[in-house]
């Protein structure tokens, strides 16, 4: 647990260092991800990888930034584990002073997590919505 919050954390200040700017487009968004997708596969710790990312045209002008990564298959991170950092993930984005900026030019954060054989494991998302609410 204390690893994937590791893992969590690290993702968090990578994705800080390259802010998008006000009014993204799909094609700036695209041209931002790849700039993260040149560093990949990136080892987050030493059971997950962060090994893509990818923008999602959601409709209406909303964007999501998904993030997938693998975890070393035979570990024991479930969906309820995902569930348990969920909290304390969101509040750095609709807090964090470079993060929430971001994440109200996107619309939505979604980390995908699966073991390396394929087996889906679960994800973790975040609405700009469930900002505000906590506003």
């Amino acid at each position: 647990m204390q690893k994937l919050i590791l893992s969590l954390s690290l993702l968090l200040v990578l994705v800080s260092h390259n802010a998008l700017s006000a009014g993204i487009t799909m094609e700036q968004c695209n041209t931002t991800v790849t700039e993260f997708n040149d560093s990949l596969p990136m080892a987050l710790d030493d059971i997950t990888t962060w090994v893509n990312t990818a923008c999602v045209d959601l409709g209406n002008d909303a964007i999501e930034l998904l993030y997938e990564n693998r975890v070393t298959d035979g570990n024991q991170i479930t969906q309820q584990e995902l569930d348990a950092v969920r909290p304390s993930v969101l509040m750095s984005w609709c807090f964090g002073p470079t993060l929430s900026p971001l994440m109200q030019v996107v619309d939505n954060i979604n980390y995908q997590y699966h073991f390396a054989n394929g087996e889906y494991i679960g994800e973790l998302n975040f609405s700009f919505q469930e900002c505000i609410a906590q506003q």
